[in-house]
């Protein structure tokens, strides 16, 4: 593995094979099918298609035993939860595989989770979960009416594109056993997707999580707060904060702008990925457990979408 990082060779799955200046400067073999790039014998998979096309992938590499790292979310429907459920019950040897819910390695939300596990806040009994950004922000360089995101049929909507937020309260509380939703179109967004969600959570011990989506706001906002019996924690990624209150007053518990950098945890996600090749082991979130986040977004936007 490590001589592959030293000399990495690419191949690029592109349609009708086409080449350009990325290809090119990668110096990278472009193939147009599946077939194609499973015959080159790579020894992992990135799948960063638009996120509905995502389960054409899974189901070609799988059965490959080729380990992949699919971008989030994993798959758009719960029809394709099941299919790809199935396939990793029948194929021989299920290859390493990785959801990409970078958030999970950010070291502040790291902090976040220990803290509230070992009881800094007492027993946690509610929690908010708020994110948005006024989407033609998102990708400058593209017109927003054009990007998946605009799309329900490309996966697009805020409840799967911010699917960060489901994982969170998943990776943070557990599994849900009730959804209640409401959300749909509301803004003058030229799109055709659902631009606003309000989603609450639960589940028989509690907590009770209240999730906020959208791609309106003008100035982004991606906010936890975590109620307990015996304090407070709020995690601010815009202001770079973690904060502890409690009785006898509140505490940062962490402003080092080193705990806030999303960009890294691209870089240690797939360090883990291809860690857990050599090493033939199983990642911290795999696609069983992307599968149980696109599970929840699917039922909730099952009652988006009647």
């Amino acid at each position: 593995m490590q001589k592959l990082l030293e000399r990495p060779e690419f191949i690029l799955l592109r349609s009708g094979a086409r080449e350009d200046e990325l290809s090119r400067e990668l110096g990278a073999t472009v193939v147009g099918s599946f077939a194609d790039a499973i015959a080159q014998g790579p020894a992992f998979a990135v799948i960063a298609t638009p996120s509905a096309i995502h389960f054409e992938a899974l189901q070609a590499l799988l059965p490959a035993q080729v380990p992949c790292y699919v971008e989030k979310p994993v798959v758009t429907t719960e029809a394709q939860v099941e299919q790809i459920e199935r396939l990793l019950a029948s194929v021989p040897v299920v290859p390493t595989t990785m959801a990409g819910c970078n958030l999970r390695f950010l070291p502040s939300l790291l902090l976040l989770r220990r803290l509230a596990h070992d009881g800094a806040i007492g027993r946690p009994v509610r929690a908010s979960l708020q994110v948005g950004q006024w989407l033609p922000d998102w990708r400058p360089a593209q017109d927003y009416r054009q990007s998946y995101s605009a799309s329900c049929e490309s996966g697009g909507g805020v409840v799967l594109d911010l699917i960060h937020e489901l994982d969170a309260a998943r990776w943070l509380f557990g599994e849900f056993d009730q959804i209640c939703a409401l959300g749909g179109r509301y803004s003058r967004l030229e799109i055709e997707s659902e631009d606003s969600a309000a989603i609450i959570l639960g589940r028989t011990h509690g907590p009770v999580v209240s999730l906020g989506l959208d791609y309106v706001s003008r100035s982004a906002v991606r906010r936890y707060e975590v109620i307990g019996d015996e304090g407070s924690l709020i995690w601010d990624l815009p202001s770079k904060s973690v904060m502890l209150l409690r009785k006898g007053g509140q505490e940062a518990v962490t402003i080092d702008p080193a705990d806030f950098d999303v960009s890294a945890t691209y870089i240690n996600a797939m360090q883990e990925f291809l860690n857990a090749i050599e090493g033939s082991r199983s990642t911290s979130q795999d696609l069983v457990d992307g599968l149980r986040s696109a599970r929840l977004a699917v039922l909730i936007n099952r009652q988006l979408r009647p």
